[in-house]
């Protein structure tokens, strides 16, 4: 599916807030709640739009510790870990990288005791390197199109 600039600016309202209403984002775009219905559930269908989430305050809920893992896991231990960290709940997001280290972590903890009982768990499958997030410089990106480059809107 190609998105022109209708696309783009109905992207980023819904980047914005994605419980806007229809007729808001309507009046924004400058075409009818229909159209613009029609056009998020062709996106939808396209697979743009990947689906809806709330963001949650991890620090109200107890989790404001923010931390980055870094893994080297040991030859034999790969699967054991993907097994562990799919039911770790601490754990938001893991990546597989090239270079030194072959996972980063992102997760939450509640403080530096939680840490230290999550690193103790997860140094059963290798070595890791732990940073403490102190804030975030960049942060839920809302993205647009300018021409055929990707642009950020803020």
């Amino acid at each position: 599916m190609k998105l022109d600039k209708t696309n783009w600016l109905i992207l980023e309202e819904l980047q914005k807030n994605a419980r806007m209403p229809l007729t808001e984002i309507s009046r924004k775009v400058g075409i009818s709640s229909p159209a613009v219905s029609e056009r998020i559930l062709k996106m939808e269908d396209a697979g743009i739009i990947e689906g809806y989430k709330a963001n949650i305050n991890l620090k109200k809920i107890g989790y404001g510790m923010g931390v980055f893992i870094s893994a080297k896991i040991r030859f034999g231990q790969v699967d054991k870990f993907h097994e562990h960290i799919q039911q770790t709940p601490e754990v938001s997001e893991c990546y597989k990288l090239t270079g030194n280290d072959c996972l980063l972590i992102r997760a939450n903890v509640k403080d530096i005791e939680h840490l230290e009982k999550l690193n103790g768990v997860l140094s059963h499958f290798g070595e890791l390197t732990t940073s403490l997030v102190l804030s975030a410089v960049v942060d839920k990106r809302i993205f647009s199109r300018d021409a055929d480059t990707l642009k950020i809107v803020s």
